[in-house]
């Protein structure tokens, strides 16, 4: 705060009178200035330090991604081959064999949104440009919906736990007795029990398919947001990060899109 002092002698003329105030308002213009300077420089490392850590948890969400799309395939073809197994037994009038998971892909963690939704809870995102605060939104708002469907998988995951647990070869008690490597026969389960299995397994296939494409999605908008492109353009890429991954899996996309590194800077919008 400014102190603004009494003069040291009366004003004996109208100039020296002058001289006084003008002398109080360019202090308090000073001040002023000096003021929103700061404030000015602070909300400019806010700015930088939100975009950095919004940055971060992109390139966090794009390895992500790619471990969830592993996942998913995997997923799929090993449920796949159950339900193949279970139709070829019904019309071959004999008793199906479980398929066993092999070669079980490295586990994935849910993405991310702890950044954007700590800077729209505390108004953040308000030092962000209108068109960067889009740009973000976007990939984000299928960060959520991709959550909530690894739910529905989840919740499919348990369900189909449930349903071979009176086929378990050598079931255990406790927690943790169930896990994808145990041993199950299904000649223990009868004709209903096999039905809700076939079933479970075939919204396992639809579920992770949903999954994966949603994860896809985040992909491409996150990639384009970190590179700098605008929300059309990045709309626009969808197709070209779909047809890359759909043409040879991972490997195609990560040599079409990689990955920024972590230490590189955010570019400047150029599209």
């Amino acid at each position: 705060m400014l102190d603004v002092h009494p003069p040291h002698h009366a004003a004996n003329t109208w100039r020296d009178f002058f001289i006084h105030i003008a002398t109080i308002v360019v202090g308090l213009l000073i001040a002023i200035g000096l003021e929103q300077s700061v404030e000015a420089w602070h909300h400019h490392h806010q700015r930088h330090q939100l975009e950095a850590d919004l940055r971060a948890e992109g390139i966090s969400n794009l390895h992500v991604v790619i471990t969830t799309l592993e996942f998913c395939d995997w997923m799929a073809q090993w449920q796949s081959q159950q339900v193949e197994e279970l139709d070829r037994a019904a019309a071959q009038s004999r008793t199906p064999a479980y398929i066993p998971p092999r070669n079980r892909p490295a586990p994935f963690s849910r993405l991310s949104d702890a950044v954007w939704t700590v800077a729209q809870t505390s108004t953040m995102l308000n030092l962000l440009p209108r068109s960067e605060a889009e740009r973000y939104a976007h990939p984000y708002y299928d960060v959520q919906v991709a959550t909530g469907q690894l739910q529905r998988m989840n919740e499919l995951l348990h369900e189909r736990t449930e349903s071979l647990d009176a086929a378990a070869v050598d079931p255990h008690t406790g927690p943790l007795a169930t896990h994808t490597g145990s041993s199950y026969d299904l000649s223990r389960l009868n004709k209903e029990q096999l039905a809700e299995f076939r079933k479970i397994n075939r919204e396992m296939i639809v579920a992770v398919r949903v999954e994966a494409q949603y994860a896809l999605t985040t992909y491409a908008l996150t990639w384009g947001t970190l590179n700098g492109y605008s929300d059309d353009e990045n709309t626009r890429r969808r197709s070209e990060v779909n047809a890359a991954y759909y043409q040879d899996g991972a490997t195609e996309l990560l040599k079409k899109f990689p990955i920024p590194a972590e230490n590189t800077p955010a570019p400047e919008e150029n599209k």
